[in-house]
């Protein structure tokens, strides 16, 4: 009896923790945006360097991998979503794309890829900024890269699951970032900002700038994680384009 409660208590641990690995993951890796904090003295400079740099990797790789899914976008009208695809083989080793993935994909992106540009052009192009980064952001941008290409590599290269998904489904991943961001302001910048505030007012007290952003970041990095562990094609995760 009690072999068999070991058993049971062991299965049920690993299957709790198979379930919520990619949530794991998530909070290691923005716990590490907090150690940089605390550790490598980071200021409110680096951390949006890296975030900017996190969507604009997120968004790159998901539109990317958008261009290969074969099926079609449901409720979308018109002969190209009613007929089988036309592939198009640029590179031998890789597979074809879609002439109506690249149409689809094109209309959507446009706005994101002139903000996100924008942004790397006033930020992370900045000559300055880049020349007093320190080389943990380097280390932390390169985390970034990896967590990324293993949740590609789960939910589209695994198995060529790609072959069933549509363009909307990577697109919903690229996408994942803008739910992230107003999740992040309405239950963490606006409340905290408050606190914080209310605060340094009744108590009449100066906080300093290091303990504000790690007020911030702990949420942040929950919710971040907690975003980041959900699959938006099955999950209560829905982020609407029409």
């Amino acid at each position: 009896m009690r072999e068999y409660g070991w058993k049971s208590a062991t299965d049920t641990v690993l299957r709790v923790l198979t379930e919520s690995r990619e949530f794991v993951s998530g909070l290691i890796l923005n716990f590490a945006l907090i150690i940089g904090v605390i550790v490598f003295e980071w200021s409110l400079v680096e951390i949006v360097v890296i975030y900017i740099i996190e969507v604009a990797i997120i968004s790159s790789l998901f539109l990317i991998v958008a261009l290969f899914t074969p099926q079609p976008v449901d409720d979308r009208d018109g002969d190209a979503w009613n007929t089988e695809p036309t592939p198009v083989q640029l590179v031998p080793f890789l597979p074809p794309i879609y002439w109506r993935n690249i149409k689809f994909i094109g209309g959507k992106v446009v706005f994101t890829g002139i903000l996100i540009g924008m942004l790397m052009r006033t930020i992370v192009f900045n000559s300055e900024v880049i020349s007093e980064l320190p080389s943990s952001v380097g280390v932390a941008i390169a985390g970034i890269v990896l967590f990324q290409l293993r949740r590609v590599w789960r939910y589209f290269i695994a198995d060529q699951s790609y072959q069933n998904k549509s363009p909307m489904d990577a697109i919903q991943f690229a996408f994942a970032p803008v739910t992230e961001l107003l999740f992040m302001i309405l239950y963490v910048v606006v409340p905290v900002t408050f606190v914080v505030v209310g605060t340094a007012i009744a108590l009449d007290t100066e906080v300093t700038s290091r303990l504000v952003l790690l007020l911030y970041l702990v949420p942040m990095g929950t919710i971040r994680a907690w975003i980041g562990s959900l699959d938006p094609q099955t999950d209560d995760l829905e982020i609407s384009f029409s």
